[in-house]
């Protein structure tokens, strides 16, 4: 006999692993969605690897969705606003839940459930804020929050008998002591810190997002990547600078560069400058003044390794440039 399908919206923190373990206790199919954006800390990568490894554990299928173009046009116009930071937090949740309903039309599963709790987070997870987030998504009657739907007027799936009211709970606030409990009761690992993740509610992170929106005509995702990488320089609205700190950095900033941007390169250091606009020659001042050696020949080049321009540059105090950091 197959299985009835549910679809767990998943981010890696307790609440959602516990929603997940009280849906799949009922005797569900679980497929669980983490929607992957450019606003995660190093990248969503650890919780990535966490969840990987909590599906192997409890046996239920795992799904990244990338985040698209369409993720940043909503962070910088949100329908509903910002929380203290750029954190839209009501707009995000429509726009997962609406990845989630992609998922469950496809896979013909029943309803889509999440971790979330009344009264846990103020703006986003208010009474009125759920509502919203189930209208908007047009689940209406076919979103499920486990731990508070107690809290909450019965959903369709609960009313048709799908899911059993009795066995969920109506956890509600701020409280975390029950969740960690009933992980010790069920033994659930992999989980992480709450409100770790979300680097949009990061005030120096959304200083730098708040300067690419202000002097980016167009955006997309690997810009916002980039933010998480190196020190950056608003040089000019058409120029901006990025110096990476470490030969990691060197590395992963590679990966989102595109064939507009500009590298300065130091053949006795690890570290690189990335030119993104027009090029001007502060821009090897400041890369210089980061480099250990008192004189240095810089290169610039493009993402072919073409080089473009050749300079020798005398090492200067890197503090006269901090005017220029974001």
């Amino acid at each position: 006999m197959e299985m009835k399908k549910a679809i767990g919206l998943i981010s890696g923190g307790l609440d959602s692993i516990l929603a997940l373990q009280l849906i799949m206790e009922q005797g569900f199919e679980i497929i669980g969605i983490f929607v992957k954006t450019p606003f995660l800390a190093n990248f969503g990568e650890k919780t990535i690897v966490n969840l990987k490894n909590l599906s192997k554990e409890m046996n239920f299928k795992f799904i990244v969705i990338e985040a698209e173009n369409d993720y940043i046009e909503m962070v910088k116009n949100p329908l509903f606003g910002y929380g203290k930071n750029l954190n839209p937090c009501i707009d995000c949740h429509i726009y997962m839940a609406k990845k989630a309903k992609e998922i469950m039309e496809k896979e013909n599963a029943l309803f889509v459930f999440t971790g979330e709790i009344l009264g846990q987070r103020g703006k986003s997870q208010n009474l009125n804020a759920l509502k919203l987030v189930e209208e908007k998504s047009s689940l209406k009657g076919r979103i499920l929050r486990p731990l508070t739907a107690l809290n909450l007027p019965p959903t369709n799936i609960e009313k048709e008998g799908v899911v059993k009211r009795d066995l969920l709970l109506g956890i509600k606030g701020k409280e975390r002591k029950l969740q960690l409990y009933l992980a010790q009761l069920k033994n659930l690992k992999y989980f992480e810190t709450p409100s770790g993740g979300c680097l949009l509610t990061d005030p120096i992170f959304c200083k730098k997002l708040k300067d690419l929106f202000e002097n980016s005509e167009k955006i997309d995702l690997n810009d916002c990547y980039i933010l998480q990488i190196g020190k950056h320089f608003r040089i000019s609205p058409e120029t901006k600078l990025i110096i990476t700190r470490n030969i990691v950095e060197t590395e992963k900033i590679k990966n989102f560069l595109n064939e507009k941007d500009f590298i300065l390169f130091s053949e006795n250091s690890e570290i690189i400058g990335v030119i993104k606009g027009k090029i001007t020659e502060i821009c090897f001042d400041i890369y210089g003044a980061y480099l250990k050696k008192e004189i240095n020949v810089i290169e610039l080049k493009n993402l072919k390794g073409e080089t473009l321009e050749r300079k020798i540059v005398r090492k200067t105090e890197k503090i006269i440039y901090h005017n220029y950091l974001i």
